[in-house]
């Protein structure tokens, strides 16, 4: 059985006793004296199981998250420390060297990029030669394993030193590794007394620190100790951090979205009209740096209107559709009829994507196609933006349908009666007082819907295409901002391209977008509210 398994096992173990142990302590005050409890004994109970429990979680919670790097970091700084001497000598043959400090001259003084680019080339090629060197003469001396692969981990570029720890835990683990070279085996066998002290230390303290706050909450139990208090306040504390851990990974999620975009922006020149208002989305040019904010190829206008025009589709099929299905089975349908209607409704819910993607696909799409071409449409194609939207339509109606009909459920009997009594129908009721008093659900149950679709991927990729295409013509293929994300992040990419990071960027697009939809949709509820009550 792994150690952190076997810990938390005996942890359980241990935290069971401690309740029973506080609870035991606290029955034996109760019947041995006349002064009464403060507390109820399973308040003692639950006093001593928080104490024997929460420190030693905490403990183990802090070696899962910080554990690997901090293996990660003693592993490093051994292996600079074995190659000490190797990089010593490695920095005294290239100061030795004549064209690596030429090349050096020409890259401080010359101010042509021809120059420059031969000068760069020239000393990495120096570089390389002393380092192959070196390593030639530390084998045939006999040198370390582990020296060599310290030596080597030293001389790899930044962005490569993590994939070379990398593969050394997976090989020290795992025994798999992107290669298996004499220096990787070197590496992963100091991975292991390293990750074994680290494991087995931890576990060892937080027994030990288990054990402790047994025996220290247990001396706590008095017959006027305040245990509910503790308890309760601890309960407190738990809640308070479950709140901040939402809020937190909402601000992590802005703060990495904001970092990536800026990196983005940085890569373009700052061009922002370019990337906002820029009618060519192509991504794929090779083009340096320098001259991405020039090509104009990260121009995002194509993916808003390709999502904007799906969404709208969508809704246009969902929104009524929804909203009247719930009017109806809230306030015209049987009993009978709705127990029916509804859970086959909310299948549509339950339905895959992809198999909404297949069907829009291989029905929708060719039938739309052909509908199209009757009428006199020659270009409509099968992948377009009103096969993707009505099929997403579909989809989202019970979001829809399932919200709102749970919210006009909600409106009083009493508000029912009374238009009833000053003579409404019940359509004019179902018009003048249900759906007022229900807006605020209603408004709710629509953006939610909206969210869906704008989130939504594997119905545009299959039923609209992947094309960034800017055109008003719903039958025509479109694409939208998440399947860009996807395309953008799928696949061996670097994630200090403009090409990549343009992915965080569209991410940051969408989130405002969201986030301007819900603060128009309580400005709307609160206006109806003030006008309400």
């Amino acid at each position: 059985m792994p150690v952190n398994a076997l810990l938390l096992l005996m942890m359980l173990v241990l935290i069971s006793l401690a309740f029973y142990l506080g609870r035991t302590r606290a029955f034996s005050l109760l019947n041995g004296t006349a002064k009464p409890l403060h507390s109820l004994p399973n308040y003692h109970g639950y006093y001593v199981a928080l104490w024997t429990g929460i420190p030693a979680l905490l403990l183990m919670t802090a070696l899962a998250v910080f554990g690997p790097g901090l293996t990660k970091g003693i592993v490093e700084n051994r292996l600079q420390q074995e190659a000490a001497p190797l990089i010593a000598e490695y920095e005294t043959r290239l100061s030795e060297d004549t064209a690596a400090q030429n090349a050096r001259q020409t890259l401080a003084t010359s101010d042509s990029p021809d120059a420059l680019s031969q000068a760069r080339a020239a000393l990495d090629d120096r570089r390389a030669a002393q380092t192959a060197g070196v390593l030639e003469d530390a084998r045939e001396n006999g040198a370390d394993a582990l020296e060599l692969a310290g030596f080597t981990f030293s001389r790899l570029p930044p962005e490569r030193r993590g994939l070379f720890i990398n593969d050394a835990r997976a090989l020290a683990f795992n025994g798999q590794a992107s290669q298996i070279t004499p220096e990787l085996e070197a590496a992963a066998a100091a991975f292991r007394p390293v990750d074994r002290t680290i494991r087995f230390g931890g576990a060892l303290a937080a027994l030990l620190l288990a054990l402790g706050g047994l025996i220290y909450a247990r001396r706590r139990v008095r017959a006027e100790f305040r245990a509910r208090n503790q308890v309760e306040t601890a309960i407190l504390g738990f809640l308070v951090v479950c709140s901040g851990i939402a809020i937190l990974t909402t601000i992590g999620i802005i703060g990495s979205l904001l970092f990536e975009s800026l990196r983005f922006f940085e890569a373009i020149n700052w061009r922002l009209d370019q990337f906002l208002f820029g009618t060519q989305w192509s991504p794929q040019i090779a083009i340096r740096a320098e001259q991405i904010g020039q090509s104009g190829a990260f121009g995002a206008v194509p993916l808003f209107a390709g999502t904007f025009m799906i969404t709208i589709i969508a809704m246009l099929v969902a929104g009524p559709i929804g909203l009247f299905a719930a009017i109806y089975l809230s306030e015209y349908a049987s009993i009978r009829t709705r127990r029916i209607v509804k859970p086959v409704m909310e299948i549509l819910a339950g339905i895959p994507t992809v198999v909404y993607g297949f069907f829009a696909l291989l029905t929708v799409g060719p039938f739309i196609r052909a509908a199209a071409q009757a009428v006199g449409f020659e270009d409509a194609v099968t992948q377009s933006a009103l096969s993707a939207g009505l099929v997403m339509g579909v989809m989202i109606i019970p979001f829809v349908s399932s919200l709102s009909d749970d919210v006009i459920n909600a409106v009083p009997q009493s508000l029912r009666d009374g238009a009833y009594a000053m003579g409404a129908t019940k359509s004019e009721t179902v018009k003048q007082v249900i759906l007022p008093a229900a807006l605020p659900g209603i408004v709710g149950a629509f953006l939610l819907a909206i969210s869906r679709a704008v989130g939504e991927t594997m119905i545009v990729v299959m039923a609209a295409g992947q094309g960034a295409n800017l055109t008003a013509n719903p039958l025509e293929s479109v694409t939208t901002i998440t399947v860009q994300i996807v395309m953008l992040l799928t696949g061996d990419q670097e994630f200090d391209s403009a090409k990549t990071l343009s992915a965080f960027a569209l991410g940051l697009v969408l989130f405002i977008f969201t986030l301007g939809l819900n603060i128009i949709a309580l400005r709307v509820v609160q206006r109806y509210r003030e006008k309400y009550e």
